[in-house]
């Protein structure tokens, strides 16, 4: 498809422009729609809204949206606008409304960088049309089965899109092996991400995800883990092995539920670092969009800084003053995110109170087998776990699990809907941590939004 002529460029730019205006003045975000009527202008008006701009795509299972918004913290620190799809619309036509709004009434582009969060499924149909600077891809977990199948389909997804642009630097995660073998028979400039085998520990290593070597087919051998498949993996068969990252993390001083303290090491200089956003997976974020601002050639000092003021991106362990206590929401939505959220709650000194939300729409997947493979039991049987409430759609199915996985009777509350689950926790007096996965987190977070005066998730 050729790219369009002025006057189609200039009916696709107004026509966008003005249907997100409409629909934001009913109330709603306009992620999506004013991209599609865009397109119907000019199928191609994403390469001419873009053109010439300085852009990083972010992709993978879990992150995106954190790591966007890690990049994008980094790009203006070092004084320049950023553009970024802060709605998390990241298919082709939430990409395409985002970026054509933004440029003039010709379709010219009015900043310089941008940062897109991209569907691993859409790359493929975004990425020739961006040409970006750099392709951060944080990690592969079994997602949205129903959708993707197994993670090697989502991996294939992938290399599809970084084989039709192979001037783009590929940024990629050292430690997480499916993700890591796209640098396998792809001309691309890779920079690695990771962290240090001290950080790691030796044991039991989740293989669920991990694969076999892509080079022969036997299992790898594991020296160290961080958490799920992620960690040093080597093939004792035929030696191909874990890269040696270009920035790493050294050494993890401290998380609270305010941030982490690290210690990175961008090429040969290692640095303190303040991590805003806290949780172990958040420091692979953090890794990974300091990787990303090397890609990018930005200053890495003010890359450094900035992550120590980068703000919670919507659901994604924001925190929320309900009535003067704290209420913090964790987006999960696979097992891996979700045993990770569940360690993050668990290593805490205090007693808290947690809500888990499950709905099986299409945003989510309708397949909600994944909690029966979710360490459910971790949560469950922490003496620090007070009250359960149990919301969504499928709240009957995950209430069961959580009382196979032992959670007392007398804490677990099954919640109809979020006014009525709002009105309970009005009354908590502990720390309240929320676990919806998306389609139930964008519900709540209306609920919550309009009772603490919370910005719109587009805003």
């Amino acid at each position: 498809m050729s790219k369009p002529n002025s006057l189609q460029a200039i009916l696709s730019t107004a026509s966008c422009k003005l249907t997100r205006a409409l629909l934001r003045k009913t109330g709603r975000g306009g992620t999506a729609v004013p991209g599609k009527v865009a397109m119907k202008f000019a199928g191609n008006i994403l390469e001419t809204v873009s053109e010439g701009m300085e852009i990083v795509v972010v992709t993978g299972t879990n992150g995106k949206t954190t790591t966007c918004s890690m990049i994008e913290h980094a790009v203006r620190a070092a004084g320049h606008d950023c553009l970024i799809n802060r709605s998390g619309a990241n298919l082709l036509s939430g990409i395409t409304a985002d970026l054509t709004c933004s440029a003039d009434w010709r379709g010219r582009p009015r900043t310089r960088y941008a940062v897109l969060e991209c569907d691993e499924a859409a790359l493929k149909q975004v990425v020739p049309l961006v040409h970006p600077r750099a392709v951060v891809v944080t990690n592969l977990f079994s997602d949205q089965v129903d959708r993707y199948g197994g993670v090697e389909n989502t991996l294939a997804e992938i290399r599809k899109g970084a084989e039709l642009v192979p001037d783009t630097t590929l940024v990629l995660n050292a430690d997480e092996p499916l993700s890591a073998s796209l640098a396998l028979g792809l001309p691309n400039r890779v920079v690695w991400f990771g962290m240090d085998p001290s950080v790691g520990v030796r044991g039991d290593v989740d293989l669920a995800d991990a694969g076999t070597c892509p080079v022969c087919g036997s299992a790898y051998a594991w020296d160290f883990h961080i958490y799920a498949h992620l960690g040093g993996y080597r093939c004792p068969a035929c030696g191909y092995a874990r890269k040696d990252p270009d920035v790493a993390v050294e050494a993890i001083d401290s998380i609270s539920a305010s941030g982490s303290r690290i210690r990175l090491r961008t090429g040969k200089k290692t640095a303190d670092v303040t991590v805003s956003v806290p949780a172990v997976y958040n420091v692979y974020n953090a890794a990974a969009a300091a990787a990303a601002a090397k890609a990018l050639g930005l200053p890495r000092t003010q890359t450094l800084e900035s992550l120590a003021s980068v703000p919670s991106p919507f659901g994604r362990l924001e925190t929320f003053d309900l009535d003067g206590n704290r209420l913090q929401m964790i987006l999960v939505k696979n097992p891996a995110g979700c045993n990770q959220a569940f360690s993050y709650l668990t290593g805490f000194d205090e007693d808290y109170t947690a809500v888990l939300c499950l709905n099986d729409r299409t945003g989510d997947g309708h397949d909600i087998s994944w909690i029966n493979d979710t360490d459910y039991e971790k949560l469950c049987t922490d003496p620090h776990l007070k009250k359960l409430y149990v919301c969504g759609d499928r709240k009957e199915d995950l209430d069961a699990r959580l009382a196979r996985a032992g959670a007392p009777d007398e804490i677990r509350q099954i919640v109809d809907d979020y006014p009525g689950l709002l009105s309970l926790l009005r009354k908590e007096e502990r720390p309240i941590f929320a676990l919806p996965n998306y389609t139930a987190m964008m519900e709540l977070r209306r609920v919550l939004q309009d009772a603490t005066g919370k910005k719109d998730f587009w805003a």
